[in-house]
């Protein structure tokens, strides 16, 4: 089968027109999480799910026993469920152990529905059986958004829950979040537990529900960087140190290295019009004297260090050097003060 959309496969799911495989994978979170929510909301009715919803993970199951759970007749019920979450972490313990499994695909259930959830992984499609299963499946790719397509996106997303936002409102909070979809619908659905129905959501909404986490987030870090607030930096850094699951230290080194990516950029395209560098960034024209302002702090040889520690500190969280044994909270502290010194 074709690829199909997020809101095709939404609408057919939520229709009740199954298919016997799915499979969502991606680097976008959201739309994987939402389209699993729906199958578990839709395939089956409440008193249906005790004896034929069936939630596995990957790292659990083997294919004999997948194939085992597939071919079970549902009980008092038209169809069964079975939906493996964390699906990268399915392996095959031998090369045989896809035969069964391609069979499967060959000759399903009629009354299963299978579905591949993938989190932070892709299939790989060297093996014959992903090959197949996709070629079968109704299949979702989820792709990150870009930040200049994030705004558009809450607007759709408000405006599907019943609520207006303004122009600022939407600005205020993809600075905060960035192209992190879950993060901006758990930050809506805050606010609309709060807000009457179709009213408008304002800037002063966001900013108060942001609140305490806009202070101290991994965007407001990149801020303080940009514009030289060393005292900010180390504030939001000690904030890391004592409340670690809120910027874990592999998710800050990616956002750090779009960010400087992004002001390199603007260092080698000074005369460029803001529009234009919008383009390139693949941001809000409302951002770009942000970037701007960092290049005006950080020279293309200072840019070039951070590139090397960024690279050196990710070797480092991945446990490459063996003479390390900070933990991240001061690995944090330390990447801060090189970067900025």
């Amino acid at each position: 089968m074709a690829a199909e959309t997020f809101e095709t496969i939404l609408q057919s799911i939520q229709k009740k027109q199954f298919s016997p495989f799915y499979i969502f994978y991606g680097e976008e979170e959201f739309f994987i999480d939402r389209l699993s929510a729906a199958m578990e909301e839709s395939v089956l009715a409440e008193s249906e799910k005790a004896f034929n919803q069936n939630i596995l993970y990957g790292k659990d199951i083997t294919s004999s026993q997948l194939i085992e759970t597939c071919r079970r007749l549902p009980m008092m019920a038209e169809r069964q469920l079975v939906l493996i979450r964390e699906a990268q972490s399915f392996q095959f313990r031998k090369e045989e152990d896809e035969a069964p499994l391609l069979s499967y695909l060959k000759h399903p259930t009629p009354s299963t529905v299978l579905v591949f959830a993938f989190k932070h992984g892709n299939p790989d499609k060297r093996k014959s059986f992903y090959k197949e299963l996709i070629a079968k499946s109704v299949s979702f790719e989820s792709k990150k958004l870009y930040e200049n397509q994030v705004g558009s996106w809450v607007k759709k997303y408000v405006t599907q829950h019943g609520f207006g936002i303004t122009e600022d409102a939407v600005e205020l909070l993809v600075e905060f979040t960035g192209n992190d979809l879950s993060t901006v619908s758990n930050e809506l659905s805050k606010i609309f537990i709060s807000k009457p129905a179709k009213s408008t959501l304002s800037y002063e909404d966001i900013e108060q529900s942001v609140g305490m986490l806009k202070e101290f987030s991994v965007f407001e870090l990149n801020n303080a960087l940009g514009s030289k607030q060393v005292a900010k930096a180390f504030r939001i850094a000690n904030y890391f140190k004592s409340n670690p699951k809120s910027a874990p230290l592999v998710m800050m080194l990616g956002t750090l290295h779009g960010f400087f990516v992004k002001v390199f950029i603007c260092s080698n395209n000074r005369g460029m019009q803001d529009a234009d560098l919008a383009r390139i960034l693949k941001v809000s024209p409302f951002f770009v004297k942000d970037y701007r302002t960092a290049s005006q702090h950080y020279s293309p040889q200072k840019l070039a260090q951070i590139f090397q520690t960024l690279a050196e500190f990710d070797l480092r969280s991945k446990g490459v050097d063996s003479t390390n044994n900070m933990g991240e909270g001061e690995m944090i502290r330390e990447l801060i003060y090189r970067i900025i010194q």
